[in-house]
């Protein structure tokens, strides 16, 4: 299916505009960051609405609607979808504002109380979704899967870290790996697959998904969404290289979100804490896997700087007592450069 133009989807938006025809609009094209999808910033008629298109993914767009509608149910604040045509891939919604957490985070600076105020309200929602958010869950609508195994993370997070990250990026090739590494990529892959306790998992909570707008909040990119192991979350949230938090922060900011949990309903603080270096693990992978991907086969060099900061969390896990057993991915990643001299894909 062909794209749409930022004019075709300006006029469908018009047509659907609440209130009637807003007359001219203003549209502002959005960055569309590590997505394929097209968003377009429209002011008209007093109001600003945000649309987006995404043309020819059927089961992606199911998704993000079905996401936008359960969610909302819930009370946490996703966007107001105002008009939608599943066949063409067009959507128009509440604009939740400008400014995301990241960009929050880096006005106050290395001002630590209030950085850790920007998070507690996060933490509120996350553990809000996590409690509330399988309730009623019609898994059937999750786009690429219903929940996050240890299958999925394998070929998904483990192996998209080794093909676009270790192999891609940093140009390694399959005789310059290390003995024992798919080993202990099936391995953080089982433990993380497998962790406890479940619930639904966004997949992608971290600082540029979460609008920050005049200390109102707002969540976007959900369409992801499926079951999966309560830590996936957090750690997107707290191991984020788009802000790099101090370790001691992300310490404080995981056990207030373990309390805000256990506010919620029961919750195995245990499981929680056994799980959590692998899912950590996963997570990161997952993140180098896509700045490699995005970097080299998308040209999207605005991702570089996020190799550096993602590195280092990987390798900072990696020495905990707990991944003792994961010797060749240590070595490894203590190997690896800090920014890797990504090549472009051929067009």
């Amino acid at each position: 299916m062909p794209e749409w133009s930022g004019e075709e989807i300006a006029a469908w938006a018009r047509l659907h505009w609440p209130g009637g025809d807003p007359g001219p609009l203003s549209p502002e094209p959005l960055a569309p960051d590590g997505s394929a999808r097209t968003f377009l910033r429209l002011v008209g008629g007093g109001d600003s609405l945000v649309a987006m298109s995404n043309p020819g993914q059927p089961g992606e767009n199911r998704a993000w609607l079905y996401f936008a509608r359960h969610l909302g149910r819930l009370g946490l604040p996703v966007p107001r979808v105002l008009a939608w045509d599943l066949e063409a891939g067009l959507f128009l919604m509440e604009d939740l504002g400008r400014t995301s957490l990241q960009e929050a985070v880096r006005a106050v600076g290395d001002d630590a109380p209030a950085v850790r105020a920007l998070y507690e309200p996060v933490l509120e929602i996350l553990a809000r979704l996590q409690a509330r958010g399988a309730e009623e869950l019609d898994t059937g609508v999750c786009f690429d899967g219903a929940e996050l195994t240890p299958e999925f993370l394998r070929r998904r997070e483990a192996g998209y870290f080794l093909e676009e990250y270790l192999c891609g990026a940093c140009g390694l090739t399959p005789a310059e790996l290390p003995a024992g590494l798919e080993g202990e990529l099936e391995e953080i892959s089982r433990r993380a697959g497998r962790a406890r306790p479940r619930g639904l998992v966004h997949r992608d909570f971290q600082s540029r998904n979460i609008v920050h707008e005049g200390g109102r909040l707002g969540l976007v990119d959900f369409q992801g969404a499926r079951l999966g192991p309560a830590q996936y979350d957090l750690a997107s949230l707290l191991h984020d290289p788009y802000v790099d938090l101090p370790w001691v922060l992300r310490d404080r900011l995981r056990e207030r979100y373990l309390e805000l949990r256990c506010t919620l309903g029961p919750f195995d603080r245990r499981a929680f804490a056994e799980g959590w270096p692998w899912v950590s693990l996963s997570r990161l992978m997952q993140a180098l896997g896509a700045y490699g991907f995005l970097t080299r086969r998308r040209g999207r060099r605005h991702f570089r700087p996020y190799f550096a900061p993602a590195l280092r969390s990987l390798r900072r896990l990696l020495e905990q007592p707990a991944c003792g057993e994961l010797s060749a991915l240590r070595e490894l990643a203590r190997s690896l450069p800090q920014t890797p001299e990504v090549e472009p894909w051929p067009q």
